[in-house]
């Protein structure tokens, strides 16, 4: 059983990494799962766990978003689609394939990512990316890469959207919380396969249903407060904080390949 200290700890950790995470449109799910699972938490609860904390997060960050009309709902459908199609299709070729030349690939493009972001080199505005049959196909386009590629690498699909929406709408508000968009469903489909694995085991129920309440107490709260910070802070602080994120994304992956 987990120990109340344990679970306090747990609830402020929580709280803090989803108010960081969420500005930048992401759950924060993939910090606290590798959290969980070092403090000795089962990685079927942690994964289940950090994809509940998703889904809370996200959908209450996502309200707060769409009020102030930052969530690009056309853009954002439009690349979930094919991501969600290509996601499992990447698995399987993943499973197969050498990954060492994907992953250098992808250390490639997000170093780019990071230096548009830092230089602030222009961008097109999204709508090029939507509005007319060639715009649909190339956002389709996009999404099936991505998909793909997230799939393959084993990485969540938010997690390559991020630099993506950075790189295609030049409002960073804008491209954070329409990344949180696509990142929670992307979370309820996740969770829904999760949830049917810790079925089998009855005590990992009880533990999770622990974890969950903890959890969603502090990511609520997170979501609250990243929202507000996404909201209210000037954009070059959200930029700095998406850089970041990134940034720790791509340090994990070299760390993979040295």
């Amino acid at each position: 059983m987990v120990s109340t200290i344990l679970l306090i700890v747990i609830f402020f950790v929580t709280w803090i990494i989803t108010s960081i995470f969420t500005v930048a449109g992401l759950g924060g799910a993939v910090v606290l799962v590798p959290i969980l699972y070092s403090l000795g938490i089962p990685f079927s609860v942690a994964a289940d766990t950090g994809l509940f904390l998703n889904i809370f997060s996200l959908f209450i960050a996502m309200v707060n978003n769409a009020r102030r009309g930052n969530v690009l709902w056309k853009l954002g459908t439009i690349l979930l689609i094919p991501a969600a199609a290509m996601a499992p299709v990447g698995a399987y070729v993943g499973s197969h394939a050498p990954k060492i030349a994907l992953l250098w690939a992808l250390t490639a493009f997000l170093s780019y990512t990071l230096y548009n972001l830092v230089r602030e080199r222009a961008k097109v505005r999204s709508s090029r990316f939507y509005g007319s049959v060639k715009g649909y196909v190339l956002t389709a386009l996009v999404g099936v890469i991505t998909g793909f590629l997230s799939g393959m690498l084993g990485i969540g699909g938010a997690i390559l959207i991020l630099p993506v929406m950075v790189l295609i709408e030049e409002d960073i508000k804008k491209a954070s919380a329409t990344t949180g968009y696509i990142a929670l469903l992307i979370s309820v489909s996740g969770f829904t396969s999760y949830l049917l694995l810790l079925r089998e085991k009855l005590w990992l129920v009880m533990l999770a249903e622990r974890l969950w309440l903890v959890v969603l107490t502090g990511g609520s709260l997170g979501g609250l407060t990243g929202s507000y910070l996404l909201n209210r802070l000037r954009p070059f602080y959200v930029k700095y904080i998406v850089v970041f994120i990134i940034a720790l994304v791509l340090m994990k992956i070299l760390a993979e390949l040295v």
